[in-house]
């Protein structure tokens, strides 16, 4: 027979096959709220490379324009 899959949330150790439906709909909503944390932490991480970007972009442009007026 499987063993029932284990859920650890704060260090406390669920037995996923003895919760209430109750109990495994918040779980869920945890993983799901979890799971949109991860997608925004990635948008975010993009974001602040595209603006890295863009200040080595502008910085750039201001040495080239420097450059020509020399």
């Amino acid at each position: 027979m499987a063993e029932s899959p284990k859920i650890t949330i704060d260090n406390v150790e669920y037995d996923y096959d003895t919760l209430s439906d109750r109990h495994k709909q918040i779980i869920g909503n945890m993983k799901y709220a979890s799971d949109r944390m991860s997608e925004l932490n990635m948008k975010l991480n993009q974001y602040q490379a595209a603006m890295l970007t863009y200040k080595r972009m502008l910085e750039q442009a201001n040495n080239d324009t420097s450059e020509d007026n020399a």
